[in-house]
């Protein structure tokens, strides 16, 4: 992540390359990300091409690399991809943002339980425990196996 102090160091015209170069490998990221989606569902440069009423070799040449990709290039393969654009600008100052699904994979973590010594258990058994106390044994309760 870039922070402002990084950025004192450079030039006028040295920031100017470095952020147009930020946003451009940006939406070349974005756009590659949907073309292997598509990719895997089926669709060739060909089909962009004629999506585009464009040249299959301007195709190839700009899938592989952004080059000097302008805004109008970027638009027209977000539309021949079917995809959709969003934009967000931030302030490096700004906090980093809490992602919405941050809650994603509850219910996936390894659930535990305590359980004294002296309690069996009966049909079961452990394919792997940790002693976490004297007086109990930590188990990893996704690994009991019936």
């Amino acid at each position: 992540m870039t922070t402002p102090s990084d950025l004192v160091s450079l030039s006028p015209s040295e920031r100017r390359e470095f952020g147009f170069a930020r946003v451009r490998d940006a939406a070349f990221d974005a756009v590659s990300s949907l073309w292997a989606r598509r990719q895997n569902e089926g669709m060739t440069q060909i089909d962009i091409a004629s999506a585009l009423g464009s040249d299959p070799g301007w195709v190839s040449r700009n899938l592989r690399g952004p080059g000097n990709w302008t805004l109008r290039t970027f638009g027209a393969f977000v539309e021949a991809l079917n995809g959709e654009a969003q934009i967000t600008i931030r302030a490096l100052d700004d906090p980093p943002q809490v992602l919405s699904n941050y809650h994603a994979y509850v219910g996936y973590e390894p659930q535990t339980a305590t359980i004294p010594d002296s309690v069996a258990l009966p049909k079961a058994t452990l394919a792997a425990s940790q002693i976490s106390s004297q007086r109990g044994r930590r188990i990893d309760t996704a690994n009991l196996i019936s």
